[in-house]
């Protein structure tokens, strides 16, 4: 699957009526700070006749889901669905799905007693002609029940948010090899260090690729103001004598002298190649 093929890497199934306003609110909003795309249904999307194709749209677009199962979660047809949709994405395209029990045994949400015994009773009443929808809730339920989750307890809520997160990241990161996400707080942090390290090497290097130049040209200068100095004849300034190769004696100006003996050491290809080369670092240093 392509990386632009997630819009989501989290899906959030909880019934709102029991956590929206509370612990969903508190654990979406930790996993947007850390850096975790979320898709809630904060009633941004209209109940309609395409609110089904919308949740299920979202739920193939998202990596894995966090189902928070609370003790009323079955009373609603609405969030039965939904988990059933998530199952059947997680059987045929390796969705993650990973349970929180909140306020609820896990042993109570798979064999369905309690509040889940009340809620499939009713459901029993007013689905008497679909009887294998709601089979298929309870089968969906305790499925989901023993997948291995994580559950409240007698943990503090804030405790227990960010252990979830927190196993979020690692599922996360398990399936890097396998999906096209990572945990994005941990990926933004290792791009922001790694370009920081990049630039900082270009940095470096190219002060140093300066200052080794520099030193060339102050060495190659010394080297040019005492080899001119040591030709030079009396007050003959403008035009000195020396030889060149193994050919004749030649008279040249200084300008000829110091071209000549550039051009003699290397000394002038090694100067342009050098001035190539800072101008091709410095303009990869800006395009990066």
């Amino acid at each position: 699957m392509a990386f632009t093929s997630y819009t989501y890497q989290v899906f959030l199934s909880f019934r709102g009526e029991d956590t929206r306003k509370n612990f969903t609110d508190h654990l979406y909003s930790t996993l947007s700070k850390a850096g975790i795309v979320t898709f809630r249904d904060d009633n941004s999307i209209q109940r309609g006749e395409n609110i089904e194709l919308e949740i299920e749209k979202a739920i193939q677009e998202s990596q894995m889901s966090v189902v928070v199962l609370s003790k009323d979660y079955a009373s609603s047809t609405w969030c039965l669905d939904e988990l059933v949709m998530i199952m059947d994405r997680k059987r045929t395209a390796g969705h993650i799905v990973l349970p929180v029990f909140y306020d609820v045994d896990p042993s109570q949400v798979g064999e369905q007693t309690g509040n889940y015994a009340e809620a499939f009773a009713k459901h029993q009443d007013h689905f008497q002609d679909d009887m294998e929808r709601v089979e298929k809730w309870k089968a969906t339920l305790k499925e989901v029940a023993y997948l291995g989750g994580m559950v409240l307890q007698d943990r503090h809520e804030s405790q227990f948010i960010g252990d979830i997160v927190e196993e979020v990241g690692k599922r996360l990161d398990s399936t890097v090899l396998l999906a096209p996400y990572i945990a994005w707080h941990r990926y933004r942090m290792l791009v922001k260090k790694a370009k920081m390290i990049v630039y900082i090497l270009y940095i470096i290097f190219i002060w140093i690729f300066v200052g080794l130049f520099l030193y060339k040209f102050i060495c190659t200068w010394i080297f040019l103001q005492s080899e001119f100095d040591r030709h030079l004849k009396g007050d003959q300034y403008d035009r000195v004598s020396w030889k060149i190769g193994n050919g004749p004696d030649r008279a040249g100006t200084e300008q000829d002298f110091v071209r000549e003996l550039l051009r003699s050491t290397g000394t002038k290809k090694n100067i342009d190649m050098g001035i190539k080369i800072m101008c091709s670092l410095v303009l990869a240093f800006c395009l990066s």
